[in-house]
């Protein structure tokens, strides 16, 4: 895949924007946010249509999929990551633009994480929101793969009540993201049943030192689970 001109300078500023928000204080307003991630948004999906790169296949999510090599692991195909740090499912419809920039026909779809893991998890709203993700997705004419969401680690046993509450939400999130993706006829990944033992939690092998993103066995582990849905959606078109 070609890339398109300053797209690397674009990633980094989102990137160290979306770092920064991480720490947000409260005189910065939720609105003031996300008129600022809007626009940032606005920015890489000029650049990209004013550049000469495009992509069939998109891996969009938050940090697990910015966090994996997908050129190296797929150096034959034209794709592109477009996972952010930190990404809801809100975030990923904001940023749908860039499908449309980039003139993605398939998606690789890894989100519902960060959402799990808020205080403020709020199932209802969960659905509502991916429901409309897919959606817009749908409308796109765009080809989705839904990837259910590997949980964490087993905890230290002054954190464990607390990983627990969070790995409950991620079974939530899987439920909800299964009856959607079949609502909607799209192809689901199981990398929750795949990566995560009998209770659950994601396997030490599979993670990093936090417990929550994956280490390189793990992510080789989801290379090769999606390879074969890649290789399909490259040969597709």
């Amino acid at each position: 895949m070609k890339k398109p001109r300053n797209l690397i300078t674009i990633s980094l500023v989102l990137f160290t924007f979306m770092f920064c928000s991480c720490n947000q204080d409260d005189s910065v307003s939720i609105g003031s946010y996300e008129n600022m991630y809007a626009h940032l948004v606005q920015m890489w999906a000029y650049n990209v249509q004013n550049g000469d790169g495009t992509a069939k296949t998109a891996f969009y999510g938050d940090s697990r999929v910015a966090g994996a090599d997908w050129y190296s692991a797929y150096p034959d195909y034209d794709i592109v990551n477009l996972g952010v740090g930190g990404d809801k499912v809100e975030q990923t419809i904001t940023r749908l633009s860039l499908l449309d920039a980039y003139e993605v026909k398939h998606c690789f779809l890894a989100i519902g994480g960060n959402n799990a893991l808020s205080d403020s998890f709020d199932s209802a709203c969960f659905r509502t929101n991916y429901d409309r993700l897919l959606t817009e997705l749908e409308s796109r004419s765009i080809t989705v793969y839904v990837n259910t969401v590997a949980g964490l680690t087993r905890a230290k046993a002054s954190e464990s009540r607390k990983i627990d509450r969070k790995n409950n939400n991620i079974k939530t999130v899987n439920s909800i993201i299964k009856e959607l993706a079949a609502a909607h006829n799209m192809t689901v990944i199981d990398m929750a049943g795949l990566m995560n033992d009998s209770e659950g939690y994601l396997q030490d092998q599979y993670a990093c030192s936090d417990g929550v993103h994956f280490s390189d066995f793990g992510n080789q582990c989801w290379f090769d689970a999606l390879e074969p849905y890649v290789k399909a959606a490259e040969e597709a078109l």
